[in-house]
């Protein structure tokens, strides 16, 4: 679809705040509420706006493990036949198609190692869809960062992965506020009230709430990235000497480059795992040539994936499903 100035101002606003009313949308784009009314609904009927995203912090609702996994199946056939089965997971927050080694990457969360290493067993068991390979990445860092080649640096980025976070107890309405979130981030308070058989404004207190304690971290938005004209693609770096030097080089070039979406490091290989949205291979390949001069006088492995994601709803929390 064809898209103008205003419309790529919109985007981006709604990208950061989706939370908001059509009115405050309208005025800090200098729209009328009638053209923001009329391009949401063409984002959304169009499928270029596929879902509005709200993240969590896992760690509060015990599931203290979020995981990547990369998965080569012996047949391709089996792609298909698992992407239908691993969206009902209770585990599988999104998936992607992987052109490379890999077929699939699958992201999920986990209460402990016991429940990682028995899904990881089940997987390789599984007769149906045979995996002739795999691997895991385990974060323990992970921040995402303002969709910045709609110049809007100056938004704040922020970590979805806190290490001091505890588990938290929810009663039933909370739940029903988080079960509306996951699904819809932009859900109106009043449908969500009504539907809980509570005020506005007790709806409103607990949704502020869940902000102040940081169980909502902030929103998003998932978007067809071909229908902007972008592609996706991960640049897995693993350096040998991942000193705090070299980690807040990484974070800063991070911070910096207009393409970087997100940037996740591990304890396991690779160490380094960065998101970039790009429309043009070259930008890719700048941005590879950027990391080498970055660490030319360090040893590092770098490997590409493009990655589709734009196949399914991401199910941000698919243990309350």
């Amino acid at each position: 679809m064809e898209l103008k100035n205003s419309d790529f101002k919109l985007l981006s606003y709604l990208y950061h705040n989706n939370r908001e009313s059509v009115t405050k949308i309208a005025k800090a784009c200098k729209l009328s509420r009638e053209q923001v009314d009329y391009k949401l609904k063409k984002y959304i009927s169009s499928g270029l706006i596929i879902k509005f995203i709200t993240v969590f912090d896992y760690n509060k609702f015990g599931y203290n493990y979020f995981v990547s996994l990369f998965l080569k199946f012996e047949k391709p056939s089996s792609i298909k036949l698992f992407s239908q089965k691993i969206v009902k997971s209770k585990n599988c927050v999104s998936w992607g198609t992987v052109f490379n080694k890999y077929d699939l990457v699958v992201n999920c969360v986990f209460k402990d190692e016991k429940e990682l290493s028995d899904y990881i067993s089940k997987l390789v068991s599984d007769s149906e869809n045979p995996i002739s390979d795999y691997f895991v990445i385990k974060p323990y860092f992970a921040e995402l960062y303002p969709l910045k080649f709609f110049n809007h640096k100056d938004r704040e980025k922020f970590s979805v992965i806190e290490s001091n976070s505890k588990q938290i107890k929810f009663d039933n309405k909370d739940m029903g506020i988080l079960k509306a979130f996951d699904k819809d981030g932009r859900a109106r308070l009043v449908d969500i009230a009504s539907k809980l058989n509570i005020s506005s404004e007790l709806c409103l207190y607990k949704l502020r709430k869940l902000y102040k304690d940081k169980i909502i971290l902030g929103s998003r938005i998932q978007f067809d990235m071909n229908k902007l004209g972008y592609y996706f693609s991960l640049i897995l770096l693993n350096i040998r000497n991942f000193s705090e030097d070299n980690q807040n080089k990484i974070k800063q070039f991070a911070k910096n480059s207009k393409h970087v979406n997100s940037l996740i490091f591990s304890l396991m290989k690779p160490n380094c795992i960065i998101q970039l949205f790009h429309k043009e291979e070259s930008e890719l390949r700048k941005s590879i040539e950027e990391i080498k001069e970055l660490f030319k006088d360090e040893s590092f492995e770098i490997d590409v994936m493009l990655i589709n994601q734009d196949e399914e709803e991401i199910n941000t929390l698919p243990f309350l499903n």
